[in-house]
């Protein structure tokens, strides 16, 4: 009889914030205060998965 594999673990499940890429849109803005106003945007890593695009368990 033949020996069985072993069963293959689930993909973890994508990050919410940044849908399993890792990076996010932040918005840079120029200026203080109520002055400050936007002039791009610019990507940065994910704060809730920091940059590994998996789901906290």
């Amino acid at each position: 009889m033949a020996a069985r594999k072993p069963a293959a673990k689930p993909a973890p499940p994508k990050c919410p914030a940044c849908a399993g890429q890792g990076w996010v849109s932040e918005t840079h803005h120029v200026g203080r205060g109520k002055k400050a106003r936007p002039v791009g945007e610019v990507e940065v890593l994910c704060p809730t998965c920091l940059g590994t695009g998996t789901a906290a368990e």
